[in-house]
């Protein structure tokens, strides 16, 4: 396995999302770039438009965010995140494959631990269907609301019954 070598500077995609500025993190993508929801394999963002304004959302819903490792290897990389969504702690992986010239081409996003990965399910679909209407983002938030109780509530109960278990 080839050793990885650091690169000197952080990502473009990076130093956006680390500076807040949307028309940077727009611009870091290909015009065809496609953005992979983390939620769903049936829907991913495509061209510039659409992942700026899902971008948007994120950045809106997702607090404290700070990115933790960059990984760089040819036309790959892996950004790794944490942050706050809903008052939950997540933790994000980002999966980038790169053109020549710097941009990205696609995009995948990991969530993780589940109750900070359904908050964010709730509050980034809730706010991408605000944008359509407000009643399109309070069915996706009801419809994402049990999910995000469920998960929130299981995971202290869970944790004591599967230690119980060893």
């Amino acid at each position: 396995m080839p050793a990885v070598e650091p690169h000197p500077a952080p990502l473009p995609l990076r130093t956006a999302i680390e500076a807040g500025d949307l028309a940077a993190v727009i611009d870091a993508f290909a015009p065809d770039a496609i953005l992979h929801s983390p939620f769903t394999g049936r829907l991913a963002f495509t061209g510039r438009e659409q992942i700026g304004t899902v971008t948007q959302v994120v950045m809106d819903v997702i607090t404290d965010w700070r990115y933790t490792d960059e990984i760089r290897d040819g036309d790959r990389a892996v950004l790794m995140a944490t942050g706050r969504a809903g008052g939950q702690d997540v933790e994000m992986t980002e999966y980038l494959r790169l053109r020549p010239d710097g941009r990205v081409a696609e995009l995948t996003i990991f969530f993780r631990p589940l109750p900070g990965a359904a908050a964010a399910l709730r509050l980034i679909g809730a706010g991408l269907g605000r944008r359509k209407s407000r009643l399109r983002g309070a069915v996706v938030s009801a419809l994402t609301s049990p999910l995000a109780f469920m998960t929130r509530t299981g995971d202290g109960l869970g944790v004591k019954l599967v230690r119980g278990s060893l």
